[in-house]
């Protein structure tokens, strides 16, 4: 399905112009292609060691990395509250949830395949 940049008509693959409001079809997106890509991209495999090592920067963020936002705040809240209750108990819980996550983006990858 081909859909005109200026009016979001749908236009016949064929067509020069749209119908619609004269737009020059080479000016339009084919849908197809544009949902292709989107696809393409969601379907990358992640590096664990990497989801692993952003937890080094704020606990949590390697989950964003594999787009898994409740485990993310969920373990930022978790090493938040460890470091308030007991200082050297964070980096326990921070090392546990590297863990967790590159675990997790083993099971992420294991999905894609």
């Amino acid at each position: 399905m081909v859909f005109c940049n200026n009016c979001g008509e749908v236009v016949d693959k064929e067509a020069k112009f749209c119908q619609n409001c004269g737009n020059e079809t080479s000016d339009m997106s084919d849908i197809q292609d544009m949902n292709e890509n989107k696809s393409d991209q969601k379907l990358k495999k992640k590096s664990p060691a990497t989801a692993a090592a952003i937890n080094l920067i704020i606990a949590g963020l390697g989950f964003v990395y594999i787009k898994e936002y409740a485990k993310a705040i969920l373990s930022f809240v978790f090493v938040v509250i460890v470091a308030i209750i007991s200082g050297y108990g964070s980096i326990l819980a921070l090392l546990l949830v590297i863990l967790w996550t590159y675990s997790e983006t083993t099971k992420y990858n294991k999905k894609l395949a």
